[in-house]
């Protein structure tokens, strides 16, 4: 759960939104790596908010 909002909030909204489609996989590898120590509480929270809601 914590891998797929990481995935998603990640790599689709902050690659795509934030950088475009170039740039993507950076998106992903900076905010998944750089930012995961600062955000690991958010994630998991947005991962499993996002998932109980749609689910």
């Amino acid at each position: 759960m914590v891998w797929y909002g990481m995935a998603w909030h990640g790599m689709v909204w902050y690659g795509t939104v934030r950088y475009g489609n170039g740039m993507v996989w950076y998106g992903m590898v900076w905010y998944g790596m750089v930012w995961y120590g600062m955000v690991w509480y958010g994630m998991v929270w947005y991962g499993m908010v996002w998932y109980g809601m749609v689910w």
